[in-house]
């Protein structure tokens, strides 16, 4: 009885491999299920069977991409340890899994950022659940203020580290040190500016 839905995961697996090497070898700029279905080795139609259509391929795709991002930054809420550790965490961990996406396929990292230009919904989703995540350290480690408003100015200064854009166009500045060190000033201004 499993077989066949072992079946249809190992065809959908295929699909997504395939997508991702025909969007690879297109640079971001042409995906279509026609390509998309024969690079797989199988009819259009065949391939509609498991993905509605391409934005339901495309949707498929940024899940996977951003699938291990959010699980471990999810996890940041829950975990042990002092929450300014977490917080450190909550952007060296986005950073050297975005960073170590980039490193091993550039060209692929910069597809995928092209295809994501087209499809800001699915982007915004990922970026709302890491704000979440974020406010959700932020009211732990600042009871007394507005969490959701030091989560924006904790979000927008280590923003580089985290966005793939910024990664894409500016890596060798994306360092764990200079993460370090934001994380750390912007921790202890938002300590001071914290009412008792």
């Amino acid at each position: 009885m499993a077989r066949p839905q072992a079946d249809a995961d190992a065809r959908r697996h295929a699909l997504l491999a395939a997508a991702e090497r025909v969007l690879k070898a297109n640079r971001g700029r042409r995906l279509v299920m026609s390509d998309v279905a024969a690079e797989a080795g199988m009819s259009q139609s065949y391939a509609y069977r498991f993905f509605a259509d391409k934005n339901a391929l495309i949707a498929a795709m940024a899940e996977n991409w951003f699938d291990d991002v959010s699980q471990a930054v999810r996890a940041l809420v829950c975990g042990p340890g002092p929450v300014g550790s977490r917080l450190e965490d909550f952007v060296l961990v986005q950073m050297r899994m975005k960073c170590a996406t980039h490193d091993a396929d550039p060209v692929l990292f910069a597809a995928y950022l092209d295809l994501a230009s087209g499809h800001g919904d699915i982007a915004m989703t990922h970026v709302h659940e890491m704000e979440r995540v974020l406010t959700a350290l932020m009211a732990e480690r600042f009871p007394d203020r507005d969490a959701a408003a030091a989560a924006r100015v904790f979000n927008d200064a280590t923003r580089m580290f985290r966005d793939p854009y910024v990664i894409a166009r500016m890596r060798p500045l994306i360092t764990e040190d200079r993460a370090r060190a934001v994380v750390a000033t912007v921790l202890a201004g938002l300590e001071s500016g914290q009412s008792t």
